[in-house]
């Protein structure tokens, strides 16, 4: 039965399978743990095939995600924790006492009493954190894949045996990275015997420009090697070596957006498969929605989260995994005029009125980072006023202000966003639309709702319509959070609008 039709019909027999992934470390190989609520075998024509899903879910699945800290909107995104809870008073899953648990994958299906095994629908891709034990059961811990995000973004290490790979000074450490456009980078040296330099480890689109203490050099200065992402000065310099440069260019296909550079990081260094572990089509909306330039150069060990923050920030985004693992980006916007899915005191169990947050009235979009800070009396006397003025600086700002807002609100503050954008008309542009977007009344609920789940996602609109706090005529709100209880066939959301 599809998904759709299972879940809305409130007189269906809803089953559930889950495959638990495994270290077993006394066997020293991975297994794989199937289990159901009502036991499952598959049949002869399924993968797996002729495989017994023992009795043991007790509670199929609760599970919380976000897109933000609880009760607001924007910064950085949320890894989500959930529980699959087994039966164990026989003290057969006991065995599982000796397994390693931690990132390894589980998928939670749901399916009719009738549906064949080709029938569930999966409601969770994820990996598992850790397992507790009690005297009758199991809980496994879940989480989504933002797990990946913690691992180093950059793993290529210069070995330190000279040449282009460094000498015993960078021995062990990460190759630099460079993503779209930056501005006055600092190279690693990695040859000093031939006067080498690097700015990306693989192919990059261009070298706009080198300086030597905030001058730029003539082009007979250096010669570009774009393949390898490096250069090589014509002599040995006493001076501070910067550089502006628009980065990686994997295969061919220069990387400057968001959603572009976003794109390569999740597949090229964390591991997620271009096309089968992407929702594609969320990386064209948000390209469509914002295709400004954008640039970051990583010469430090990181991990992949605060890069993709970093660049989800400077255009309002957000990013994170569906229900079914799959990867989605999108920008944070106003609620939709039509909503995926209304509710009333019909379906409402309690709904709160969280902490409302105070509308700013002006914006401020900084850009255009220079990414090394200059001492005006190191600089060579012949850089420009106007360059002087950027290099001594560590940004440029664009702003919107809405002066109405103070009217109402007296204290209303001044937000100011750290972005990764290089054009001022860009930053302009985006901090005009932050401030229609929050410059105005919004509010936060948290609903309860008796609806069942696995229906909605992680910034669909939805209406409330209830007989208080000014909803009796309906309001649409974005999903930034939820709570999902199969259980109880229970959901609580977080909403804005």
């Amino acid at each position: 039965m599809a998904l759709a039709d299972l879940v809305a019909d409130p007189y269906s027999i809803k089953r559930y399978l889950a495959e638990i992934g495994a270290y077993d470390i006394a066997g020293t190989a991975a297994t794989t743990i199937r289990v159901s609520d009502h036991g499952f075998i598959t049949a002869g024509i399924d993968t797996p095939a002729s495989t017994l899903y023992e009795a043991r879910i007790i509670e199929p699945i609760n599970f919380s995600r976000s897109m933000f800290a609880s009760g607001r909107v924007g910064g950085r995104s949320q890894t989500s924790f959930g529980n699959l809870v087994l039966n164990n008073a026989d003290g057969g899953l006991d065995a599982m006492a000796g397994y390693a648990f931690d990132g390894r994958a589980v998928v939670v299906k749901i399916g009719s009493d009738s549906d064949a095994f080709s029938g569930y629908s999966t409601i969770f891709s994820g990996t598992s954190d850790s397992i507790e034990f009690d005297d009758l059961t199991v809980s496994v811990r879940l989480k989504d894949k933002q797990l990946l995000f913690e691992s180093p973004l950059q793993a290529t290490l210069y070995a330190g045996t000279g040449g282009t790979e460094g000498g015993s000074d960078l021995e062990g450490k990460p190759k630099p990275l460079c993503f779209g456009e930056v501005k006055n980078i600092s190279p690693v040296y990695v040859d000093q015997s031939n006067f080498i330099y690097q700015v990306h480890d693989g192919q990059i689109e261009a070298i706009d420009a080198i300086y030597k203490d905030g001058l730029a050099l003539s082009g007979s200065d250096f010669t570009a090697d774009l393949t390898n992402g490096r250069f090589t000065l014509a002599s040995a310099s006493t001076g501070t070596i910067t550089c502006d440069v628009q980065g990686a260019k994997p295969s061919g296909s220069y990387k400057r957006t968001v959603g572009e550079i976003i794109r390569e990081i999740v597949t090229t260094y964390g591991g997620l498969a271009d096309g089968g572990d992407l929702d594609t089509a969320s990386f064209s909306a948000l390209d469509t929605a914002n295709n400004a330039t954008v640039g970051i150069y990583i010469d430090k060990s990181t991990t992949m989260q605060p890069v993709l923050d970093a660049l989800a920030q400077s255009i309002g985004a957000f990013y994170g995994f569906q229900r079914d693992g799959k990867f989605e980006v999108g920008r944070v916007e106003a609620p939709a005029s039509s909503a995926t899915a209304t509710f009333t005191a019909v379906e409402i169990i309690e709904l709160t009125r969280l902490a409302t947050v105070i509308p700013p009235y002006r914006h401020v979009v900084n850009h255009t980072l220079n990414n090394t800070i200059q001492a005006s009396d190191r600089l060579n006397p012949s850089v420009t006023q106007a360059r002087r003025a950027f290099l001594v600086q560590e940004h440029r700002s664009e702003a919107a202000t809405t002066a109405s807002v103070q009217t109402a609100h007296p204290e209303a503050p001044v937000i100011e966003v750290d972005t990764l954008l290089v054009e001022a008309s860009a930053a302009a542009t985006e901090a005009s639309r932050l401030q229609t977007l929050y410059g105005t009344e919004r509010d936060f609920y948290r609903v309860k709702l008796k609806t069942q789940p696995f229906t909605l996602e992680l910034n669909d609109t939805v209406q409330i319509t209830f007989a208080r706090y000014n909803l009796g005529s309906g309001k649409k709100f974005r999903v930034i959070g939820m709570t999902e209880d199969a259980a109880l066939n229970e959901i609580e959301l977080e909403l804005w609008g």
